[in-house]
């Protein structure tokens, strides 16, 4: 009992001196020590720190888990590859290392990540221990990354008069450090390797490790496997030839390029990356944005879904609403259910409608729910636009990552420009713009920029496969803007339509960027007659119906004054209710304003 208290009272002393400095870099016991600079060095450094009584204690010999703490300290390590190092270590530390070192467990999982120590030598290692000098130069050759050069060496290397006394699978470290001036002997030329050593002996080997890697230019110490690595995990949507499009755990569908030699593994096995796993849950390990790994979980009894919940989650069974189709469907839950809301565990009581969830079905009963209540704003720049029931939207970020954002076109998100609302077919490709999404349905897009106003003649009117532009003089100064062609066009206060304004008119412009938002000007109103495209939608109560024309712009018809439907393949006479979603239609009769068409007639085709 009496050594437990004691293995206790020594895990406690080690936390604290190990812990952020009680007297800054001010410690009373090392004034005229040999040790002194190296210690404050250290200090400083946050790497190693004092006692809570105000000493340092330099003379005590320290631990192996000491040792290593300070070692892993050595590393820059961000938050974000803590948690990867994490992931790929914890349970290996927790298997061999004692709980009672809980509170070291980060640290020996850095070491373990940065090849400082394996998990046999871990295993085998009394943490307690006082550390032998040759095991430490062992530790900080491979800390270093002095490895290969230590291998080399022989005993032959080693000039110390006890040279004899070196373990053999020591020889090469302790020689290498002598080579680098991190090691000397005493005053007899001993190294003493046998022996424990001292917070001193360590403060003066690390600091001198240090001053060797600044010389040869690598001052910072990186675990290279993470750099540049990241990892996220979800529901796989789309396949492609060297491409893969993933719906994470956020609700967010981004799409990657995956490396000729990523590593593709299914339930653990080798796999080649087919469609058949679309619907499968995987978790992606990347390199600077390109995936390098893929861990696939699919079995005929595990299934993963995706959706808003559509009531608040109770005991016997949860609803998801399809955010696109808003089909909704019930799967009843297992006795016991893991949830997660917002990256914290959580309960089904904490559960409410609208929030995105994923779930993991086993044997057709939900046994694990991840839920977010979050709002994830993403900003790029927009790739691709594609018009139809569902309407897809792709950016591309500044970290280069790839997202596809899908919502009916019934029910489209609000749309702004320069702080007025507008629609959704007069976002372009090259449009900067933040898209707003709670991870279930979109419910924001802003396009960026700043707005502003030109007058001036217009001189130049071109059309070219990619748009057209106009190009405005203003005392003598000419410039050139996009023009949206679904602009706002006015004739003082009276809506026109684009095609009345021609060159030579004087005109005044918003615009937001260098795109043509809205423009004035005093000629009269000619309007067109007649708009031809496809029908994407029919809104009997407001009696208009929405087509996308073949220059994939979005016109909006007001039926209140047709007067014929006309069937061009009979040439029957039919009525509203004859024309359906996806039809090809021409209406003919004129801009009641710079939006709306009015029309007379309609012949579908």
């Amino acid at each position: 009992m009496k050594k437990r208290i004691l293995s206790l009272a020594l895990v406690f002393a080690l936390a604290f001196s190990l812990s952020a400095p009680a007297f800054a870099a001010s410690y009373k016991d090392i004034s005229n020590h040999w040790a002194k600079t190296y210690l404050e060095t250290l200090s400083d450094k946050g790497v190693l720190n004092g006692f809570t009584d105000g000493t340092m204690r330099p003379d005590k010999n320290i631990s192996a888990c000491e040792a290593l703490i300070i070692l892993s300290r050595l590393y820059t390590v961000s938050a974000a590859q803590k948690a990867m190092i994490a992931e790929d270590y914890e349970a290996e530390i927790k298997s061999v290392v004692p709980a009672s070192y809980s509170w070291a467990y980060e640290n020996l999982e850095i070491c373990g990540a940065a090849g400082v120590i394996s998990k046999d030598e871990l295993k085998a290692l009394d943490l307690s221990s006082e550390l032998k000098k040759e095991n430490l130069a062992v530790f900080l050759i491979r800390a270093m990354r002095y490895t290969a050069q230590a291998e080399k060496l022989t005993a032959n290397d080693l000039t110390f008069t006890d040279a004899s006394k070196v373990s053999a699978s020591c020889i090469g470290s302790v020689a290498e450090l002598a080579k680098l001036g991190i090691l000397s002997g005493d005053e007899k030329k001993n190294v003493t390797p046998q022996s424990s050593v001292t917070r001193a002996v360590v403060a003066a080997m690390v600091v001198r490790a240090l001053d060797v890697l600044t010389r040869a230019g690598t001052p910072t110490l990186t675990i290279e496997a993470y750099n540049g690595l990241s990892r996220t995990e979800g529901l796989i949507t789309a396949v492609g030839d060297s491409s893969i499009s993933v719906t994470g755990l956020d609700g967010l569908t981004r799409s990657y390029s995956v490396s000729a030699k990523a590593s593709v593994t299914v339930n653990g096995a080798t796999k080649a990356l087919t469609s058949t796993y679309i619907g499968c849950h995987v978790r992606l390990s990347l390199r600077d944005g390109t995936v390098n790994a893929l861990a696939i979980e699919s079995d005929s009894t595990t299934k993963w879904y995706q959706g808003t919940l559509y009531a608040s989650a109770a005991a016997g069974a949860v609803s998801l609403k399809n955010a696109v189709t808003g089909t909704v469907t019930s799967y009843p839950t297992a006795t016991a259910v893991t949830v997660t809301l917002d990256g914290v565990s959580s309960t089904l009581a904490k559960l409410a409608a609208g929030q995105f969830v994923t779930v993991k079905c086993v044997s057709g009963a939900v046994t694990e729910i991840t839920a977010v209540t979050k709002v994830a704003a993403v900003r790029g720049s927009i790739t691709e636009l594609t018009y139809g029931s569902t309407v897809t939207l792709k950016m591309r970020d500044d970290g280069n990552a790839v997202y596809s954002f899908s919502f009916d076109f019934s029910a489209l998100p609000t749309v702004t420009r320069g702080g007025k609302t507008i629609s959704v077919d007069r976002l372009a490709k090259g449009n900067e713009v933040t898209v707003t999404s709670d991870g279930a349905k979109v419910s924001a897009i802003t396009v960026s920029g700043s707005v502003s106003t030109v007058s001036g003649q217009l001189t130049a009117i071109a059309t070219t496969t990619n748009g057209t532009t106009w190009t405005v003089t203003t005392g003598g100064t000419t410039a050139t803007y996009t023009l949206d062609e679904d602009a706002g066009a006015y004739s003082g206060t009276t809506a026109i339509s684009l095609s009345s304004i021609r060159v030579g008119d004087q005109v005044k412009l918003n615009v937001f960027g260098s795109v043509v938002t809205e423009v004035w000007q005093l000629s009269a109103a000619s309007s067109a007659t007649k708009v031809t495209g496809s029908v994407l939608m029919l809104d009997t109560a407001a009696k208009q119906i929405t087509i996308l024309t073949p220059d994939n712009k979005l016109v909006y018809i007001s039926t209140t004054s047709v007067g014929s439907v006309v069937i061009a393949s009979t040439g029957a006479s039919g009525n509203l209710a004859s024309i359906a979603v996806n039809a090809q239609i021409t209406a003919y009769g004129t801009y009641g304003n710079s939006r709306i068409f009015t029309a007379r007639s309609i012949v579908i085709e």
